[in-house]
């Protein structure tokens, strides 16, 4: 184990109980996601996935290189079937690959914004959700600070309601579900 694996195991062990929580929501929320992934899904993130690494870019440089190499030695030493410039033949295969690339990409990305969006909703609904916890834990203290008991201020149901920790969980089931709806 490396010292930047073992520094990062340490600051793990080092959170609190309610922040691993929260992290086992998002692990087991990216899990299903990626589990809801149909198989033509799957083949098409890992395409972009390699199309869009340092060894496929790499290839390309080299596989293009190559090809107008051997043209050329091609041409001097009189090979019949060469792809003359400017390479009609190299030219299809770029264009083939590239509008392939263009709609993986397109793909993944419209996948990634879905999910932007429900993590931006999400975002939306805890804050919310914290905003109105926190005029009612302030009208509360406002209420005690006058010498009036809380319940007078707030119902006790609401106060139990807001006490509740939000559910990030079953948010995201709604958000989902609501937009499926749409």
């Amino acid at each position: 184990m490396s010292q930047e694996e073992k520094t990062r195991a340490e600051s793990v062990g080092a959170l609190s109980a309610s922040e691993q929580e929260n992290l086992d929501v998002l692990a087991t929320f990216y899990e299903r996601e990626d589990a809801a992934l149909s198989g033509v899904q799957v083949v098409i993130e890992r395409i972009s996935a390699f199309f869009g690494s340092p060894a496929y870019f790499a290839f390309a440089v080299a596989f293009i290189v190559l090809w107008i190499v051997a043209n050329c030695v091609g041409m001097r030493l009189g090979w019949v079937y060469v792809d003359r410039p400017p390479f009609f033949w190299l030219q299809g295969i770029v264009s083939a690959n590239a509008l392939l690339l263009t709609i993986a990409v397109l793909i993944r990305q419209n996948r990634m914004a879905q999910q932007a969006g429900h993590r931006a909703h999400l975002d939306l609904q805890i804050n919310l959700l914290t905003e109105q916890k926190v005029s009612k834990v302030l009208k509360v203290l406002h209420g005690q600070g006058r010498g009036a008991p809380s319940s007078s201020v707030v119902p006790d149901s609401e106060v139990a309601d807001f006490v509740k920790p939000a559910d990030p969980e079953a948010m995201l089931t709604a958000i989902k579900k609501r937009d499926q709806e749409r």
